[in-house]
């Protein structure tokens, strides 16, 4: 096969064979197969109700990085230099497939598979919190803008031997690491920074909070998806397939594996909080980002050295960002920032001086420096406005509702994952969920009755006690002169003031007896004693003996078990109900009826043959008012039935909750 001139980021005069197109092509598809990587590590790490979004957000965000760098992209990295700032031709790849560039297809595709890496990489810091609309506009002023020109400044222009300013000051980055990883992370960080941390992530003093993770596994798929594509993203940018493939593979491989044990002892020994899990996952990573500049140039041994720096690094970085209160999603900062510039500096004391193209190490190290610096102001700069004008346009992140809902759900209402995280998260047992709606709301209802409930009560005593102590008081003085005053013998001389001081005697006993029947009715210990059945029995027989009200308890099987809130609600729908008959049903006889309907209702029922009422017409006090608004949080269905002369029917049905069934 004729061999053609293939210049681009190396400085060669050979030609390429058919050996090495097919090597570059492998190489790109391999740094395609780093998609599923991402994808992979940034699902296992975000919670299940955002697992969809940034599945559909990794591939939205590479095909509009593929295209822009299509269209423009790669004429501003590749193209004749400008002044040696930006590359100026090849739009939309024209004049690249003529007789004279045959070949530079696969370069191509190669380049815009690294595009694709960088937009990825940036947009899963943001991930839980960031709408689609601003992250889709930074992914094209990453892919069209920040990313190829610092690229050009690097790596210069394919068709010549021009060299950008960067490049002619020797600069050195073989694969990426500051081009491709560092550019995206400082461009992540801008990002994170301007959409602020996830909703719970930093508690009010500013500690960081666990918000837990989907499905970790996952998170280590990725990892070895990642760990295995680097091969190619580091192999295939010798653009050639050659004796050097070898050593480029083993530094790349001994560099991650080295991150990992750098992570992990750091973690061990400077933090010992557990979070080593996590540690492994960035040591890893970090590695080969840092490997990724002179992993043709370094030697096994130097890329161990440089993957254990690497490693600690990555930890100390996403610690200091935390102290921050910089929320990253996915380490992305801490991994692919901090950990290319760490290889890109590192290089200049590691590699041999004669691979180094300034001949000395101190010379070399402060072009590193320098590069790792232009580097940082270029992303991180652009990207702070960029995401600015997007806040302020067409909005950075979502509302605090939606956060709370999840993504998956928001962005594009996919119900059954949203119901599978309120499973995993102890909601509730959703199956009925899937099938309604309504029954979502009734969820977070649930949940905040559950709270009500037990501030009702802590109210409830604390009016008790008020009542006891303030005016239980003074109603105890007022019936003591009371008394005093009808032990007076003037009294007898006046029977008209006699009689009305009787009747006031008469209705301060009756306060004071109220009272004390509140006070004793706050706290039912013997609900959380021995369960809802037995307490209903002895409200009844208090109720029936202080009355003098008979009273029928039907209950052909032992009442099904719901939780405390549940219970508490139930118990003083039924006292109410008893409470109602006693003081204004002018009834005889009360029965309540207990059992199940079927496997999915319980049904509750107290009939009465009082006088009645109709129910529309008539004013109900705040009594029906509380019993209905505790059905309703308890998800139950109240029904009062009454006709004027013949008494009230109330029912009360509560759905059987699944797995609950125990028999008290």
């Amino acid at each position: 096969m004729a061999k053609i001139s293939f210049v681009g980021r190396k400085r060669r005069s050979d030609g390429v064979t058919g050996i090495d197109y097919l090597w570059i092509i492998v190489s790109a598809c391999f740094v395609f197969f780093m998609q599923a990587g991402f994808l992979c590590y940034e699902v296992g790490f975000v919670r299940p109700k955002n697992m969809v979004s940034v599945a559909i957000e990794n591939i939205i965000t590479f095909a509009v990085a593929t295209l822009i760098f299509y269209i423009w992209g790669f004429g501003l990295m590749f193209g004749p230099t400008f002044h040696h700032w930006v590359g100026d031709g090849y739009w939309f790849l024209n004049n690249l497939n003529g007789p004279s560039n045959a070949g530079h297809s696969a370069f191509v595709f190669f380049q815009l598979m690294f595009a694709g890496t960088a937009v990825t990489i940036f947009s899963g810091s943001m991930s839980e919190r960031t709408k689609l609309d601003g992250l889709i506009i930074a992914a094209v002023g990453m892919a069209g803008f920040v990313y190829p020109v610092y690229g050009h400044w690097v790596w210069k222009e394919i068709s010549s031997g021009n060299l950008p300013w960067l490049h002619q000051w020797g600069f050195v980055d073989f694969a990426g690491a500051t081009v491709v990883h560092a550019t995206a992370g400082w461009f992540a960080l801008a990002g994170a920074m301007m959409v602020g941390p996830r909703e719970g992530r930093f508690d009010v003093a500013g500690k960081i909070q666990n918000l837990g993770r989907s499905n970790i596994p996952f998170a280590v798929l990725g990892t070895f998806i990642l760990w295995f594509s680097w091969f190619g993203f580091n192999g295939g940018s010798l653009l050639q397939f050659n004796e050097k493939i070898g050593l480029i593979l083993l530094n790349t491989n001994f560099a991650a594996a080295a991150g990992v044990v750098g992570a992990l002892c750091t973690t061990r020994l400077f933090i010992n909080d557990h979070s080593y899990m996590e540690a492994i996952f960035s040591g890893a990573l970090g590695g080969l980002v840092a490997v990724t500049a002179g992993s043709n140039i370094l030697t096994p041994e130097q890329s161990i050295i440089l993957g254990l720096a690497a490693g600690s690094l990555v930890v100390f970085s996403a610690l200091m960002l935390e102290r921050l209160g910089i929320d990253d999603a996915v380490g992305a900062v801490s991994i692919h920032a901090f950990g290319g510039a760490a290889g890109t500096i590192l290089l200049a004391l590691l590699a041999p001086p004669e691979a180094l193209p300034t001949g000395s190490r101190a010379m070399q190290f402060l072009v590193q420096c320098a590069g790792v610096l232009v580097n940082f102001f270029w992303s991180f700069g652009i990207g702070l406005v960029l995401f600015f004008l997007i806040k302020k346009t067409v909005g950075l992140r979502v509302t605090p509702e939606q956060e709370r809902m999840g993504l998956n759900i928001v962005e594009y209402r996919d119900i059954y994952s949203w119901a599978d995280y309120l499973k995993t998260t102890s909601f509730e047992n959703i199956t009925e969920y899937l099938n309604s709606k309504i029954h979502q709301q009734n969820l977070t209802l649930k949940k905040q009755a559950q709270l009500l409930t037990a501030t009702q009560e802590q109210e409830r005593g604390k009016i008790g006690r008020d009542l006891h102590d303030g005016v239980g008081q003074f109603l105890a003085a007022a019936k003591f002169q009371l008394g005093m005053m009808r032990n007076d013998p003037n009294i007898e001389n006046d029977p008209l003031f006699r009689d009305n001081l009787n009747q006031t005697l008469n209705l301060v006993d009756a306060a004071i007896a109220e009272m004390r029947g509140v006070l004793m009715n706050l706290s039912p210990t013997l609900l959380k004693e021995q369960g809802l059945e037995k307490s209903i029995k002895h409200l009844v027989h208090t109720m029936e003996t202080s009355s003098g009200l008979k009273v029928e308890i039907v209950c052909p099987e032992p009442l099904p078990r719901w939780d405390e809130a549940i219970e508490l609600n139930i118990y003083r729908i039924v006292q109410e109900s008893i409470t109602n008959v006693i003081k204004h049903a002018q009834a005889t006889k009360l029965k309540i009826i207990m059992g199940k309907i079927n496997d999915q209702i319980f049904s509750l029922e107290v009939l009465d043959d009082g006088q009645g009422f109709v129910y529309e017409d008539s004013y109900h006090g705040i009594g029906l008012t509380s019993m209905q608004e505790r059905a309703e949080m308890i998800g139950a269905k109240l029904e009062i039935n009454s006709i004027s002369g013949k008494g009230t029917n109330i029912v009360l049905e509560v759905p059987l909750e699944k797995n609950k069934g125990v028999n008290c």
